[in-house]
């Protein structure tokens, strides 16, 4: 009894000591479970971080990634059309727009430096852009100087005879038209918003039913600035004096608009199939902002494109890059010209279901600047338009490349219709 409860003792003190020595040395941990995984295979060799990853060698920071070969020490920067360096920087002389470096300094290009500059002594930096100044028909230059004549309302206009320069009205009409005393002086923002119109429309080229319908003004020199765009097809050309006053309204039937383009060079359009060539306006609509699928002829229940030169109207749909112009109806337009340009007035009814208060459409309008030399057949080829709005594009454009409103609607602005 004795000799075995001494060997239940011994047995009990090796147990206790052993587990002692257990406690007391460190913990190991597991050798891994997951060779192709998160050490060797996966995230840290040959995945996020080592060869394969992002890190490394195959991922997004060492070669074959987004970091070390996009900076400016491994990759082209800084050019006009090149990436701009960091801290929006470009050299050559160019400026960093929207991150890419592009030129500056010429006529129709960004003004360089902080202290806006032209590189062409006939130009000068307005609203961040070069334009030409001084000649007749021309932006007035720094100090409303004129080359040749004098300025008028912030346009060179020729003055022969001497005397003191005669002014342009703020709001210059045709004919017909008369200032009228106690009209608002209100100014429209027509992508946020379309005020109501009231009354009854006459289509005699008199704005006096749009005496309470706030103005906006869309020239080559605000287009840009304003979410818009300027296009240049004549690059021999850099002279775009056109100015368009417009109000614009809606009711149950349609849009109501009243425009005048302030115009020393007017060339009129000789055919309604090539209207686009000559010195016009196009003015462009919907009822709604759905189901739109980009051209003007596929969405032709749901978006109006009209385009005028006077005395020419017509209504143009676009199919892709192909488009057709028939004569638009005499009975929604008037369209003339006096001694500082053109007026044109509409009255469009709704395509397809009318819209209510509170809804919102899209709207957009276009100035065309033909100031060129005629080819035959035309008053073309056009040298610029001016673009109200210019949205981004929204994939699968019909346009292809580039974008242009006048064959995707939906590229239009989106704006809500006042009560």
């Amino acid at each position: 009894m004795s000799r075995m409860y001494h060997r239940r003792a011994d047995f009990l003190i090796s147990l206790f000591l052993a587990l002692v020595v257990a406690s007391c040395r460190p913990v190991r941990t597991p050798a891994p479970q997951n060779p192709g995984g998160a050490i060797s295979g996966g995230d840290t060799a040959g995945g996020n971080t080592a060869t394969g990853g992002n890190t490394a060698t195959g991922g997004d920071t060492a070669t074959g990634g987004n970091t070390e070969t996009d900076t400016s020490s491994s990759q082209n920067c800084g050019n006009p059309g090149q990436p701009c360096c960091p801290n929006d920087q470009c050299s050559g002389g160019g400026t960093c727009s929207a991150g890419n470096c592009v030129g500056c300094g010429s006529l129709g290009l960004p003004c360089c430096g902080s202290d806006p500059a032209c590189t062409d002594s006939s130009s000068q930096c307005s609203n961040g852009v070069c334009v030409q100044c001084g000649g007749v028909g021309e932006s007035c230059c720094a100090g409303d100087s004129c080359t040749t004549g004098c300025c008028s309302a912030g346009l060179c206009v020729a003055n022969a005879s001497g005397d003191s320069c005669t002014m342009l009205p703020a709001d210059a009409g045709s004919t017909p038209d008369t200032p009228q005393g106690g009209c608002t002086t209100a100014t429209a923002a027509p992508c946020t918003a379309l005020p109501a119109f009231s009354g009854a429309q006459v289509l005699d080229g008199n704005d006096v039913e749009f005496c309470n319908v706030p103005s906006f003004e869309l020239n080559f020199n605000n287009a840009a600035s304003n979410g818009g765009r300027v296009v240049v097809y004549n690059s021999g050309t850099s002279n775009y004096p056109e100015r368009a006053q417009a109000r614009v309204a809606w009711d149950s039937f349609g849009i109501h608009a009243f425009i005048h383009v302030i115009d020393p060079k007017f060339v009129a359009a000789t055919s309604t199939d090539t209207i686009y060539n000559a010195d016009a306006i196009e003015l462009l609509f919907t009822s709604t902002t759905s189901g739109l699928s980009g051209g003007t002829a596929q969405d032709s229940g749901k978006a109006t494109h009209v385009i005028l030169s006077p005395p020419l109207a017509v209504k143009s749909q676009a199919s892709g890059v192909n488009g057709s112009q028939t004569p638009l109806d005499p009975s929604l337009f008037w369209a003339g010209t006096d001694s500082t340009g053109y007026t044109v007035e509409l009255k469009l009814p709704w395509p397809g279901t009318p819209p209510t208060a509170g809804s919102q459409i899209k709207f957009d309008m276009e100035v065309n600047s033909a100031d060129g030399k005629s080819t035959t057949g035309d008053a073309g080829p056009r040298d610029a338009q001016a673009i109200l709005y210019q949205g981004s594009d929204p994939g699968n454009s019909p346009c292809g490349s580039p974008l242009y409103p006048y064959c995707d609607d939906r590229l239009w602005c989106s704006t809500t219709l006042q009560p």
